[in-house]
């Protein structure tokens, strides 16, 4: 029996290994059938790992990460997001749940509530959102998008909570509270396949455009 689980829990490193690998599990989400990562060590998780630097993992057949994203800078989350689609077999799939930008400005502050004590709690609830829990960048439904693509994923799909086509990714996401206001669900659930062909030419510079947009602001130059 003790045999059995130990090949059961080989890493995705070997060719037996599993290769569902969820990452920024945390120490209450272990995923029993797939490969558990987070980047500080817990009791349960199987490696501990830095998402945003190379990985050794090969043809992957999911990866999965439950609010994680927005816990990455945006250069980090791109790392981490170009690594995954290195480590992906042809056809594989991602699944991602992160805060809803849409979502937070909808629901955080009232721009018709007048009364000064309202709106001295919603700037620190706005700040919250962005800035609380260790946040880094919260994601519009376009812009995720845009970056899935253009990182060369296909077929990206937006989800309800806890439902997919694919068995695999069905009745993923642990974390309670998901809600809609005004037609926005308040984190965005996408899943995308590994495309056919690496991003090409244009890659560059759509990074670039992103420096110039944000990045070179973060890091205080311009």
């Amino acid at each position: 029996m003790m045999k059995d689980t130990i090949f059961m829990r080989l890493s995705p490193e070997h060719d037996q290994g599993i290769k569902k690998v969820q990452f920024g599990c945390g120490p209450k989400n272990i995923l029993t059938h797939w490969w558990n990562v987070d980047i500080r060590s817990f009791p349960g998780i199987d490696e501990t790992l830095d998402a945003t630097q190379p990985w050794k993992y090969k043809n992957l057949d999911f990866v999965y990460g439950e609010h994680f994203l927005e816990h990455l800078t945006l250069d980090g989350a791109i790392s981490f997001l170009q690594n995954a689609w290195q480590s992906l077999k042809a056809g594989g799939m991602i699944r991602l749940s992160t805060p809803a930008l849409e979502w937070v400005l909808s629901t955080h502050f009232d721009l018709s509530d007048s009364t000064p004590q309202n709106r001295i709690r919603s700037t620190f609830a706005m700040n919250r959102a962005f800035h609380g829990w260790g946040h880094q960048f919260l994601y519009s439904k376009e812009f995720l998008f845009d970056l899935l693509e253009n990182l060369g994923y296909t077929n990206i799909q937006f989800c309800e909570y806890g439902s997919s086509t694919h068995p695999e990714l069905s009745d993923m996401e642990r974390h309670g509270g998901y809600k809609i206001h005004n037609g926005y669900p308040s984190v965005w659930i996408v899943e995308a396949t590994k495309g056919s062909q690496p991003p090409q030419d244009g890659l560059s510079n759509y990074l670039h455009f992103i420096e110039k947009q944000y990045m070179i602001y973060v890091r205080g130059g311009h």
